[in-house]
């Protein structure tokens, strides 16, 4: 299996992963969440705004497949001629992560509350500063260690 195909599948490997625990976790526990959701909030720790969870889910799994999509061209075309396939393994990475970590953090703040301005205090953000780059390094890793490997020749 050639560099260029191995890379393919673990980019759409990890982008639908990625997009299936983004949308099967608040699916889930719809039944516990209000409708709306709320999406922001104030410094105050306060629910500032609020959107249905479609258009919640909807936004999160377009900018995913967009920012899956541009690093896979990245990776594959060539585009970053050093190292190209560890820099998009990378940015899958973090990007990925940070992702799901925002839908996963949105939905438990939702859990059970009554009315989106009674939503708990968005809190674990610290959790995905670590876990982001942990899935770059991992992402990095990956990328390198595929470009690596020599094409098995038949």
């Amino acid at each position: 299996m050639s560099v260029r195909s191995r890379y393919l599948w673990f980019v759409g490997g990890w982008t639908v992963l990625v997009a299936l625990l983004m949308v099967a976790v608040p699916l889930a526990l719809r039944a516990r969440l209000p409708e709306p959701i709320a999406v922001e909030w104030a410094s105050s720790g306060s629910p500032e705004s609020s959107s249905s969870l479609r258009d919640f889910l909807f936004g999160k799994l377009v900018w995913w497949l967009v920012v899956a999509a541009v690093w896979s061209v990245f990776g594959v075309r060539g585009v970053l001629r050093r190292r190209g396939l560890a820099w998009a393994g990378a940015a899958l990475g973090v990007f990925g992560s940070l992702m799901l970590g925002t839908v996963v953090l949105t939905t438990v703040a939702n859990l059970d509350a009554p009315d989106f301005r009674d939503a708990a205090e968005l809190t674990g953000q610290g959790w995905l500063l670590l876990a982001g780059p942990l899935a770059g390094w991992l992402g990095w890793r990956l990328g390198s260690r595929s470009a690596q490997e020599p094409a098995a020749t038949d």
